[in-house]
């Protein structure tokens, strides 16, 4: 081949090959980079108790809810109910009610079926009905679920009940596939071994994130389930594509986290550091919560099986100083055992600090000046429980009374409370329960203090003050059963329930308490929707924007 040829081949070929170059690297479909992911890191105090969704009752509620997904939402704010997963719920008659399901997907593809939602409830309920686990008693006028079509059941009732105050309750009203059973190998729902698969790890529901790692102690992390039906809803392109659930128990290391960026949502810091972060630039969301701290006299042990007793103690509680001293500010007093914003609330029941009535009272049975010494438990790294603990011993030493403070984490408090059916003068005279609702009736309050049959061996455990009275429990069972027909109507007949727990001071509402989020501002927005005092401490990140 001629010199000249070869020149001009070698030229067009170089050319293709730069043509091609200029393509592949210049060529905005290759110049576009993969998109980051959106992701936040959200530290909590406390382990994660459990993930079954129809036996948890405790701080798994932070991930069920976005894990599942329940038929209805309340919105206290405007005493509404939100549909979630139903897209209708009717009134066909004083038993009926129909609910009729929006299109919605499981994580795994499978659409969500009336199969699904009469599993799911009656699993619900037959695990509380047989087992005692969890908190199906919210279906206690449940006669049944009838599966109409695949998309549509009947929810038959025992009496006239309004079935909405459970399709929406915080605990056990969760909607999962039935596939659970094939997945896990089992064939009884009720079974232990269920429990345990749940608790391993596993989930199928249809929430906005997918369960990816679950360590109960240290971390849970979520992916964005991106076929959920409300993404169009909603319309947040910049929701959060994973979630990292932390489990950080010292408000200290929280605040450490925050400043060095390893988190991005701090649930408990320090109160004291909350105005220097704050002056630091990071953002502080306040939100007010149905979450009360609740003071429980142990009824069956020396003196605080005194009502007397009981009373002076109350009174030397230093009420007007409490949410100042012990949480920096952000809470409320207490007044009665159901918190500020619910149902039923009256701030009729404030009470004072009043030491000479305390006195008074103590020297009515014999105790002033006699050197008495009490125990109080409280949980182990709330700085708030620790500070009021404080504040109660100085109060009480002035007394003669002196007060015992031991700290313990979350699981023992709960052995020790449930302690005082098994063996009161072991358990502490006093104890600190902190308390958040099942659903928006005032009873979830008052149950409390339920003393149930405990002498046919049927004993209620979060009742640690081991208080029995049977007026209380009849009228309380009356205002139940009227509240699930007429919730408004209801209110008259808490009302005389808290008469009764003011009169015999078993228990005592202490504070409401404000959650405080910390936030770097220039990665996170908190949208409307986001809280819901309802469901505590349940951020629902599908309504969180990651900015960068």
């Amino acid at each position: 081949m001629p010199q000249s040829k070869l020149l001009v081949s070698a030229l067009v070929l170089i050319l293709v090959l730069f043509g091609i170059a200029v393509y592949v690297f210049i060529s905005p479909t290759w110049l576009q980079q993969p998109t980051p992911e959106r992701r936040v890191v959200y530290a909590y105090r406390d382990a994660i108790t459990g993930i079954d969704p129809s036996v948890e009752d405790d701080t798994g509620i932070m991930v069920l809810h976005l894990v599942y997904e329940t038929l209805l939402r309340y919105d206290p704010a405007t005493g509404t109910y939100q549909y979630v997963l139903a897209k209708e719920v009717r009134k066909i008659d004083d038993y009926t009610w129909r609910v009729v399901l929006r299109d919605a997907k499981f994580h795994d593809g499978s659409p969500v079926s009336a199969y699904d939602v009469r599993f799911s409830i009656l699993r619900s309920k037959l695990l509380y009905d047989e087992k005692g686990l969890g908190a199906g008693y919210i279906w206690e006028c449940l006669e049944d679920v009838e599966v109409v079509d695949a998309k549509t059941v009947n929810i038959k009732t025992k009496y006239p009940c309004d079935i909405r105050i459970m399709l929406a309750a915080s605990y056990n009203a969760f909607i999962y596939s039935r596939k659970v059973l094939e997945l896990s190998g089992v064939e009884d729902p009720l079974s232990e071994k269920l429990i345990e698969w749940f608790n391993s790890g596993n989930a199928i529901g249809s929430g906005p994130y997918k369960l990816e790692k679950y360590e109960p102690d240290k971390m849970v992390v979520l992916s964005k389930f991106k076929e959920w039906w409300g993404w169009e809803v909603i319309n947040n392109p910049n929701a959060p594509d994973t979630v990292v659930i932390r489990i950080v128990e010292d408000p200290g290391e929280q605040e450490r986290l925050l400043r060095t960026g390893y988190i991005d949502i701090a649930s408990s810091v320090p109160r004291a550091s909350i105005d220097t972060l704050r002056r630091g630039g990071y953002d502080v969301v306040v939100a007010d919560t149905f979450h009360n701290f609740i003071l429980m006299f142990n009824t069956r042990r020396w003196p605080t099986n005194t009502t007397e007793f009981r009373w002076a103690i109350a009174y030397a509680i230093p009420w007007d100083s409490i949410v100042d001293q012990a949480l920096g500010g952000y809470g409320r007093k207490g007044s009665g055992l159901i918190p500020y914003g619910f149902l039923g609330y009256d701030p009729k029941w404030e009470l004072h600090q009043d030491m000479e009535k305390a006195r008074e009272l103590l020297n009515s049975i014999g105790l002033l000046g006699k050197d008495v010494e009490i125990s109080i438990v409280i949980v182990q790294g709330y700085e708030e429980e620790e500070r009021f603990a404080v504040m109660l011993k100085n109060a009480l030493a002035s007394l003669g009374v002196n007060l015992r403070i031991e700290a313990l984490p979350w699981e023992q408090v709960k052995e020790r409370g449930s302690a005082v059916w098994s063996n009161p003068e072991e358990a502490p005279h006093l104890i600190m329960n902190d308390w958040w609702p099942t659903y928006i009736i005032p009873y979830d309050y008052f149950s409390l203090l339920e003393c149930l049959e405990p002498e046919e061996g049927i004993i209620n455990y979060w009742n640690w003050a081991g208080y029995c009275n049977k007026d209380f429990d009849e009228l309380l069972s009356a205002a139940y059963e009227e509240s699930l027909q007429d919730l408004e109507g209801s209110l008259h007949l808490y009302d005389e329930v808290q008469a009764i727990v003011f009169e015999d001071m078993p228990a005592v509402n202490l504070w409401d308490i404000q959650h405080v989020y910390l936030i770097n501002p220039g990665k996170i927005r908190f949208r409307a929707g986001a809280l819901n005092p309802l469901y505590t401490y349940v951020i629902f990140f599908q309504y969180i924007e990651v900015l960068k």
